[in-house]
């Protein structure tokens, strides 16, 4: 299937906290963007929904944001790891403090470690067909 969306995607597994008034629900991101992100979770919310989401970038590094729940697909707890999507799209529509600028580097270290990979990985490429040659 084509890949529709405009916005880069990358793959990043983030612990986050999430809830209508408080950040009290934990779950782990599956992908993030510069507007938006995954949530693979059991424990969705109605789409339309704007809720408060803690972002833990690393251990000593959180940003606060406000989101709203694009879509949502609920599934039994035990089957939220066997089932592709399980769990709510989020788009980013405020951030909180000073986080608009930790969440754009953040996303901006994705993009060049995700380049750089791309780099090796065509220079892997290039070995093999030098060597099948």
């Amino acid at each position: 299937m084509t890949e529709k969306r405009r916005i880069k995607r990358y793959l990043k597994r983030l612990k986050i906290r999430y809830g209508i008034e408080q950040p009290v629900k934990l779950a782990f991101t599956e992908d993030v963007s510069i507007t938006g992100m995954f949530v693979r979770t059991y424990d969705v919310i109605k789409p339309g929904t704007v809720m408060v989401v803690e972002v833990y970038l690393s251990d000593d590094i959180k940003i606060m944001l406000k989101g709203t729940v694009m879509w949502a697909k609920k599934l039994p707890r035990a089957m939220v790891g066997q089932v592709n999507k399980a769990g709510m799209g989020i788009r980013i529509v405020e951030f909180l403090s000073d986080g608009e600028s930790v969440w754009r580097e953040f996303i901006e270290s994705c993009d060049n470690l995700q380049k750089a990979c791309e780099l090796n990985t065509a220079g892997v490429q290039d070995i093999h067909k030098i060597v099948n040659v």
